[in-house]
């Protein structure tokens, strides 16, 4: 019998920091970071004689925080991959607004 495939939301939710997808509903948000957001970036496919071969859907994941943690983003991009995900990484991005920064993953 084979496992079951965990979502996106099961691996990220093992890193035990806020996560959720889109965005939090205001009961649920975290008073500070760091957390992670994720959302839907459309599919890779690979189609021939009206057969498709291979779908994969894209995400991109955003690491939010206020104070650099080397260790936490290391064991996020380990965690990615030991669950079978490549990732391109952003780099900090400073929201001026919001005083805090953000990491776009794209996996």
């Amino acid at each position: 019998m084979s496992e079951e495939k965990k979502t996106l939301y099961q691996i990220l939710s093992e890193l035990n920091i806020p996560c959720c997808y889109s965005h939090f509903a205001d009961k649920d948000a975290p008073k500070a970071p760091p957390y992670i957001v994720y959302i839907g970036q459309g599919q890779d496919t690979f189609s021939a004689d009206n057969t498709w071969y291979h779908r994969d859907n894209k995400y991109q994941i955003e690491y939010y925080f206020t104070t650099k943690n080397e260790d936490l983003e290391a064991n996020i991009e380990q965690h990615l991959l030991d669950n079978g995900f490549l990732y391109e990484k952003s780099e900090d991005v400073y929201i001026e607004d919001e005083g805090i920064f953000v990491i776009y993953y794209t996996v």
